[in-house]
C-alpha cells in the first residue's frame, strides 16, 4: 500500500518509521523487493517513481527538515560569494546528535547553534515549489565571523564587502542587531565603520 498522493508530495524521502505508519512491515519489504522503494541511507527511503529535484538544497532540507541552510550555501544563494561550496551547509540545534547519518548524496556539512540563536534570521523561500529554511543575508554575514577559524578572514571579508556593496538589499540596523546577538559585534562594527567612512 502506497501512502496517498497528498502525503507523497509532502516529502521526497521518507523515514522507515513514518512509512510503517502507512503500511505493514511485510508491505514495506515487498516494495523494497520490487524496487518500488529505494534506500537512500540507513532508515531513509524514496519511492522509485519520484524524481529527485535538481537542487541539492531541496534534498538536504528534506533529509534534515529541522536544519537551516546556512554559511556558504546561503551566501551563494544570495550572490554574496563566488565560492561554490562543495557541500550543502546546514545549521542544526546544538542539542541534536553530532553523529547524524550522512547520505552518500548530496554531501552535507553541519554547523550547530544553541536554541537561543538557531531561529534568528530564518527566512522561508520556495525553490521548485518546495519550502526551504534559509538564513537571511544579515545572519549569513554574522555567521561568517562566528565561524572565522573554519571560514577564514579573507572569505568572511569578501562576503561582508559583497553585502555592503549591495545597498538595495542591506539592512545595517538588522546586521548590527544580529551581530550583538551572535557575539560578533566587534568585527561587524569595526568593518562597517571602515566601509562607510
Amino acid at each position: 500500500m502506497i501512502p496517498s498522493e497528498k502525503n507523497l508530495t509532502d516529502s521526497i524521502t521518507w523515514r522507515k518509521k513514518d512509512l510503517l505508519h502507512h503500511m505493514t512491515e511485510f508491505e514495506f519489504r515487498q516494495l523494497l523487493k520490487k524496487n518500488q522503494l529505494i534506500r537512500i541511507q540507513k532508515g531513509v527511503y524514496q519511492y522509485a517513481h519520484i524524481d529527485l529535484p535538481d537542487n541539492d538544497m531541496i534534498l538536504a532540507q528534506d533529509l534534515f527538515p529541522q536544519a537551516v541552510i546556512s554559511m556558504f550555501t546561503a551566501a551563494s544563494y544570495y550572490d554574496l560569494t563566488n565560492i561554490i561550496p562543495s557541500s550543502i551547509q546546514l545549521t542544526l540545534p546544538s542539542n541534536k546528535s553530532r553523529r547524524l547519518p550522512l547520505p552518500s548524496y548530496p554531501q552535507i556539512e553541519f554547523f550547530f547553534a544553541n536554541e537561543k540563536i538557531i531561529d534568528l534570521g530564518i527566512e522561508i523561500i520556495s525553490e521548485e515549489n518546495y519550502p526551504l529554511r534559509i538564513y537571511n543575508r544579515e545572519r549569513v554575514v554574522c555567521d561568517m565571523f562566528r565561524y572565522l577559524p573554519r571560514v577564514g578572514l579573507d572569505a568572511a571579508l569578501d562576503i561582508f564587502k559583497n553585502y555592503m556593496h549591495n545597498k538595495k538589499n542591506r539592512q545595517l540596523d538588522k546586521l548590527l542587531h544580529y551581530s550583538r546577538q551572535l557575539r560578533v559585534y566587534k568585527y561587524i562594527h569595526r568593518y562597517t565603520e571602515v566601509y562607510i567612512a
